[in-house]
């Protein structure tokens, strides 16, 4: 009847909190630490290791998954707010639900004062929750993926650990290359403010 944020194309928020929040950690450290050179004769630990998906591909994953789990907190506290506000805790509205699911509802448990909120408000709920979807199938397709690569890449990302080190380590490389060249333009832009100006006095 109702998914509650746990259909099988929205699922990637509990398993990736752990993984974001390192991201977010790596990505936060001081230029120092992050850009650190990388010694060309070190042997790539990557190198012999293949995957089903290509770099680009995980790479719009990760970054995309970000987006998704904003995404489903965002929905999640629509979803509690407008429970509270029709009269039910969401911890009760779910118990209504599980017991709604098993024919349970007329075992007493449950006032009929409670039942009818339950009935009026949930299918608000099912109309945030499509919304919700839709906007993640939208989002899936601005990274250029289609939700069954997305779905193909989640599987296999929640079952090989490998494949979680490997899309930290491209993570990781994207950001410290993108600090090299934010350098690299600094670098330019004060050789090119120091080539325009006018010499002194004497010299």
């Amino acid at each position: 009847m109702f998914n509650f944020l746990k259909s099988s194309a929205s699922e990637a928020s509990t398993p990736f909190m752990v993984f974001f929040i390192a991201i977010a950690f790596l990505l936060g450290l001081p230029l120092s630490a992050a850009a650190q050179e990388v010694r060309e004769e070190e042997e790539d630990p990557w190198a012999d290791v293949e995957f089903a998906f290509e770099d680009e591909q995980l790479l719009a994953f990760f970054d995309v998954n970000q987006e998704i789990s904003a995404l489903q907190r965002q929905t999640q506290e629509q979803i509690v707010a407008t429970v509270e506000q029709a009269g039910l805790t969401h911890e009760r509205f779910q118990q209504i639900h599980r017991a709604a699911q098993i024919g349970g509802l007329q075992g007493g448990a449950f006032s009929a004062e409670e039942i009818e909120i339950f009935n009026a408000v949930a299918p608000r709920v099912t109309a945030i929750q499509r919304d919700m979807q839709g906007s993640m199938q939208e989002l899936v397709m601005n990274y250029d993926l289609s939700m069954e690569q997305y779905r193909d890449i989640l599987t296999e990302f929640r079952q090989d650990t490998q494949l979680q080190e490997y899309v930290t380590h491209l993570a990781r490389e994207r950001a410290i290359e993108k600090i090299r060249e934010e350098r690299r333009r600094e670098a330019e832009q004060e050789l090119q403010q120091q080539q325009q100006e006018p010499p002194q006095n004497g010299q």
